[in-house]
């Protein structure tokens, strides 16, 4: 009774107009579910759907009969803000909701995590229910937990229950304990390969961790959670993508695991996605990564050398709904463009020749060649010699060698004293060498040789011209 007329009293200070907009957003509730639909059938909205379309008779279950009156308080589909009063009027619903979840029967649990889930989902501002009820004394960890932990717990119910824990535990982390914390990340990456957990569900699980500063260095110290993220293949559904992208966003806000990341290729990862996905959400949020990358200097290196720039200027010519977007990548390629050509230089080049190894990037580009060529008598043609260095070893691998012989050519062909430099060197045997160079793996050296000795050759008949 007490709950009956606290109701009505509470619902007057709504107002029409938060009515009418927790209306529509929970006509929205289905798209939120659309969006994360998997292959796994219990994440459709369709099931969403079948969970709620059976209310729960609360007297026949042991474990919820003695509450069944504030059970039927609450209601499939009812607005957040409806919902958020009614807990908040009377918190021993919410306890009751955390006590049934320990009965043996499924459905009825699915209902209550459905319905929780839901009200969150719509309304972040109904995590104030939780925020008061973990003031108040009520467990809402061990409950949770002891639902994830259950052997054979249903998918769809494990995925529920620990979306909600780590979702509650980010925005209360004053709550909670590390050790709590840490104890609930080894249940879920162990849960996720027996498997109850699906993928997306403890994807989704570890990214609400990763949200909250408080445990967010703890969290990623954890063994298996690094293997979670980075696992997830660039060809996949892009619900999955898009955690897996997020969860690389929450880390790009700590300074120190930034700098862990390019172990992990991430920046490889960001950029293949972007190539091969075209769900708007994912390249958002890609573009998004990309503009906190810039702030950390490994990861604009990474950006620069991996040819990110050419990934997202070819985005703009695909076809997106949201016009917006086409000004965020013209935004975020105008940005790499500026890196781009703070770090097209020779010192750049210099560096990249010292390590032994060199790749296909911004410093073996015609536009490279043109401004830096004269460069190269620095240091008595220092890094010329190199070139010629790194080709006559044997153990030099096949695209070091393509990149020198190109290397090599754009010398002959741009520098005034290009042929007779190399000459001097006595590099045109060995391009010459490579020319018959056999295997798969030379084809790109064998390509590269020819074209290099024909610029040679080119400039010989040059100077014959010039003679005649």
């Amino acid at each position: 009774a007490q709950v009956a007329v606290i109701w009505p009293l509470q619902l007057s200070k709504i107002g029409l107009d938060d009515l009418r907009t927790a209306m529509a957003d929970t006509a929205s509730l289905l798209d939120k579910y659309k969006a994360v639909e998997t292959d796994d059938p219990s994440s459709s909205a369709a099931f969403r759907q079948k969970v709620l379309s059976v209310t729960p008779v609360w007297e026949k279950h042991e474990a919820s009969k003695s509450n069944a009156g504030l059970f039927k308080m609450l209601a499939a589909n009812m607005p957040a803000i409806k919902t958020k009063t009614i807990l908040h009027g009377n918190l021993g619903i919410l306890t009751a909701c955390l006590d049934a979840t320990q009965m043996q029967e499924e459905q009825p649990i699915q209902w209550i995590l459905t319905i929780l889930y839901d009200m969150l989902r719509e309304d972040s501002s109904c995590y104030s229910v939780f925020e008061e009820a973990l003031r108040s004394g009520v467990d809402i960890y061990r409950p949770l937990m002891a639902l994830i932990s259950r052997p054979s717990v249903d998918a769809y119910v494990a995925d529920k229950a620990a979306w909600l824990l780590t979702a509650v535990i980010a925005h209360v982390p004053s709550a909670f304990d590390q050790d709590s914390v840490l104890h609930l990340v080894a249940q879920l990456l162990r849960q996720s390969q027996e498997p109850a957990l699906t993928k997306l569900g403890a994807l989704e699980a570890v990214v609400n961790l990763l949200k909250c500063d408080s445990f967010r260095h703890v969290v990623w110290e954890q063994p298996g959670v690094a293997d979670r993220i980075f696992s997830v293949p660039t060809k996949t559904l892009s619900p999955i993508l898009y955690k897996c992208v997020f969860a690389i966003w929450m880390l790009s806000f700590d300074l120190d695991i930034t700098g862990q990341l390019k172990v992990y290729n991430v920046v490889t990862k960001i950029r293949d996605i972007l190539i091969l996905c075209r769900a708007e959400k994912v390249v958002r949020l890609c573009l998004t990564v990309l503009k906190n990358f810039l702030s950390n200097k490994v990861m604009t290196e990474e950006i620069v050398e991996l040819n990110v720039l050419e990934a997202v200027q070819a985005l703009e010519f695909e076809k997106w709904r949201d016009s917006e977007l086409y000004d965020e990548i013209r935004d975020m390629a105008s940005l790499i463009s500026i890196q781009v050509n703070e770090m097209s230089n020779f010192d750049r080049y210099e560096r990249e020749l010292h390590t032994g190894t060199m790749t296909w990037n911004h410093v073996h580009t015609s536009k490279f060649w043109g401004e830096n060529v004269m460069k190269f008598e620095q240091n008595d043609y220092r890094a010329l010699k190199a070139l010629a260095t790194l080709l006559a070893n044997t153990n030099t691998d096949p695209t070091t060698q393509a990149v020198a012989c190109h290397d090599i050519g754009e010398f002959v062909a741009l520098h005034p004293m290009g042929k007779k430099k190399v000459a001097q060197l006595g590099v045109k045997e060995r391009i010459m060498e490579l020319m018959g160079s056999t295997g798969d793996d030379k084809r790109e050296v064998r390509r590269e040789a020819l074209l290099c000795c024909q610029k040679i050759m080119l400039n010989k008949w040059q100077e014959v011209d010039k003679v005649k």
